[in-house]
Order: C-alpha cells, then structure tokens, then sequence
C-alpha cells in the first residue's frame, strides 16, 4: 500500500469530523436566531407531540438493543425489524422539534434529532451497498445516541422530567 493510499482513510475521517462539526454548529446557531425571533416565550409543548415521541422512541428502546445484539443479522426479521427502527427514529427525531424548552426554543439535546435525520439514511444506504460495516456502527452511534438523548431528556424542568415528576 501506497503511502498516499494509507492517508486516504484518514483524509476522509477529518473531512467528516468537519462536516459534523460544521454541521452542529449550523444547527446551533439556527436554534440561536429561532430563540431570538420575538414571541418564542408563550410556545406551548403540543400534548400530542409528547405523545407522539413517547409512542415511538420507548418501543425504539428495546427493538433497537434487540437488532443490535442478537447473532442472526440480515435476515427477514433483522430487516422488517431495522425497517420499522428506522421509521420509529425518523419519526422521532422530526416529533422533537415541536418539543421545546421551557424557553420556546430549540435546545442542544434537538443535534441528536438533526443526528438521525442524517446518520438513519446514510446507514440505510451502507446496508444496501453491502457496506455492512460501516451500517453496524452507524446503527450503533443512533442506538446509543437515542440512550444519550432520553438521559438528557430526564433533566430537570425538562418536558419529560415535568411529565414523570410533575
């Protein structure tokens, strides 16, 4: 191997750790000029948006660990399951942005959505071109972000702590 074609991978590595990063400081500074519009104070959480994400992440919980350590991968069941984890997350992710602080605004914990929004296809596209690899991880950096997500979901004067604990 070529020494040109040993810093291939890690050219690529920079480039995306670019592009992430780039892409949640977009993100945050989206939210930034969203909290600065005027009237974002009197915004109300939609019952019906709680619910929504309550119906599909706490059944995305335990599919998800399911697909990700069971021995058998790629079979009917591992693909009609991986299919409806994907839409459960897709869904998720779009729900949570009528999710709001208390505030109004679009908080930090709303990268994981932009997170799955992105990272759900590409793994979807790394499974059908045989990059199962690259699939696995992609799947598991979802899985474990969902799990990221739902503990800074349970911090106090958030929507979900106010559910649980009044």
């Amino acid at each position: 191997m070529t020494a040109i074609a040993a810093a291939e991978p890690k050219t690529r590595n920079i480039r995306r750790i670019g592009l992430i990063v780039l892409l949640i400081m977009g993100v945050t500074l989206l939210g930034g000029l969203i909290r600065s519009v005027g009237g974002m104070a009197d915004y109300r959480t939609p019952a019906w948006a709680v619910w929504i994400h309550l119906a599909t992440v706490v059944p995305a919980l335990p599919l998800g660990a399911w697909l990700l350590w069971r021995q058998r991968k790629g079979d009917i069941a591992h693909r009609i399951g991986g299919r409806v984890w994907a839409l459960m997350m897709l869904v998720t992710a779009i729900d949570s942005f009528w999710i709001r602080t208390i505030t109004g605004g679009i908080g930090p914990i709303h990268l994981f959505s932009v997170l799955v929004l992105v990272q759900v296809p590409r793994a979807i596209w790394f499974a059908k071109t045989g990059q199962i690899d690259r699939h696995l991880k992609t799947m598991r950096g979802v899985f474990f972000g969902l799990i990221a997500a739902g503990i800074f979901a349970m911090a106090p004067e958030r929507t979900l702590w106010a559910l649980l604990f009044g």
